[in-house]
């Protein structure tokens, strides 16, 4: 599915109704027809073999957005306006049958006839105004052709599948009172599935190609690895030591976990173990371009040379520094740091290893550093304050009702999941204001969650 990009009349010949009715349509992303075709006399069809193909053309269909009300909490004026996506027109349809033979049998022809669909329905709900489906991804499917019977002539039957249905983007949170990891469908808000697990997990991150999810067991010494497609947990890596933290690089080919006093490097596509190199320290950051880890210890940044084991260089800081992050491709690494009441972040330049600039936050601010995607962000428990962080620094992008244990972004960055432990749910904002979109029950406690 895709949004218009030009002037929503002119380029998608798509008209808006003004309508005062709630939103309570049903939608239907399909639509069944019957094109009934008449043999010439002398010929058969034998349905036994029989198949059958259709070509399509839409251009007589058109995309009509209706405005309608959607109920948006509990008293009768808490009222919001969402858009009905209407499709309206005729898909032409040329359907052909083959083989056609002869009453003796001989031949091996086809026959075909125009078949006119009429459609006048709602596809899907959306939040803009201008959201159309891309007419072109029309398909058509589950062909079947029907035999004749009661004086009826032959006739195919299938489906249009007017908008396909998107693919599903997972989100997956670790619970650790349950020993599980609750699947989210962020199309539909809504639990999907959940995914037993042999221990307790204490983190979750994903691969960069989406393909897997790691989850960490720092009880066990363990990583289990949930498959994408399948949702099942596929293997498991031992550690000799505690995993604390996992990292990743896009387009590279390593998991970097921090267990104990030691970064293990693990090669992605075969889930193993490929080196260890000791370190002491209880946060890492990864470089972008693959080579170097940045090591937190107390009141240090180490740079580790990820080849050698080497420490190349270190920085000293009179601060606590809490967590770092890098935001690839930039060459920078991000350090949330405090001293008693105050917060600051300091930006380091990876070029030349040295700060670059130091901001302090709100005092009295209690920060959660966290990536989604390929951003930085900042939470303050205290102020509910969201901030994006870049070079620059970190700026207020929105506001939350409440805290949260971990937070994501879907990869539209159209909603922000937080995680709540005690309440066992996840409340999702829209990030057009940062508005509660829905609030989603688990019934165990989410701690990390990832998308």
């Amino acid at each position: 599915m895709r949004k218009n990009k030009l002037s929503f009349k002119e380029k998608a010949g798509v008209t808006q109704e003004e309508c005062l009715c709630f939103c309570e349509e049903e939608t239907s992303r399909e639509a069944m027809f019957q094109a009934p075709i008449e043999l010439p006399e002398g010929f058969v069809v034998d349905p036994a073999e029989a198949v059958a193909n259709v070509t399509w053309n839409a251009d007589s269909l058109s995309c009509v957005s209706e405005r309608c009300l959607i109920q948006t909490g509990p008293e009768p004026d808490e009222v919001g306006v969402q858009f009905a996506v209407r499709l309206q027109g005729t898909v032409t349809l040329l359907v052909s049958v083959s083989p056609v033979r002869n009453q003796y049998g001989q031949g091996n022809g086809a026959v075909s006839v125009i078949h006119n669909a009429e459609i006048d329905q709602v596809v899907y709900y959306s939040d803009e105004p201008d959201d159309c489906p891309d007419l072109s991804e029309i398909t058509i499917e589950n062909l079947v052709v029907v035999p004749p019977f009661y004086g009826s002539p032959l006739s195919v039957t299938g489906t249009i599948v007017l908008v396909p249905e998107p693919e599903p983007v997972y989100a997956f949170t670790a619970n650790p009172d349950d020993q599980s990891v609750s699947v989210i469908d962020t199309n539909t808000h809504a639990v999907f599935t959940t995914i037993a697990l042999p221990f307790e997990p204490t983190g979750i991150e994903m691969t960069p190609d989406k393909n897997s999810v790691f989850v960490l067991h720092f009880n066990k010494n363990m990583i289990s690895i949930i498959d994408y497609d399948t949702l099942t947990v596929n293997t498991s890596i031992l550690l000799d030591q505690p995993p604390e933290t996992i990292k990743f690089v896009p387009e590279h080919d390593f998991a970097y976990v921090l267990a104990g006093n030691a970064i293990y490097v693990i090669r992605i596509e075969t889930s193993t173990v490929e080196r260890s190199i000791l370190v002491e320290g209880y946060d890492i950051a990864i470089d972008p371009n693959g080579l170097f880890a940045y090591v937190l210890d107390f009141g240090l940044v180490q740079k580790v040379d990820l080849s050698t084991g080497e420490v190349t260089g270190t920085i000293e800081r009179e601060l606590i520094v809490n967590s770092i992050e890098t935001k690839p491709p930039e060459r920078y690494a991000y350090v949330l740091e405090e001293d008693h009441f105050f917060n600051y972040l300091t930006i380091i330049d990876l070029n030349t290893f040295t700060i670059s600039s130091t901001q302090e936050l709100e005092y009295e601010g209690e920060y959660l550093m966290f990536t989604s995607g390929s951003e930085v962000y900042l939470f303050d428990g205290f102020t509910h304050n969201l901030y994006s962080v870049s070079p620059g620094g970190a700026d207020v992008i929105g506001n939350l009702p409440q805290r949260g244990n971990d937070f994501a972004f879907t990869p539209n960055g159209e909603f922000l999941y937080a995680t709540h432990f005690i309440e066992q749910s996840i409340t999702v904002y829209n990030t057009g204001d940062y508005s509660v979109e829905t609030v989603i029950p688990l019934g165990v406690s989410p701690s990390a969650i990832a998308i």
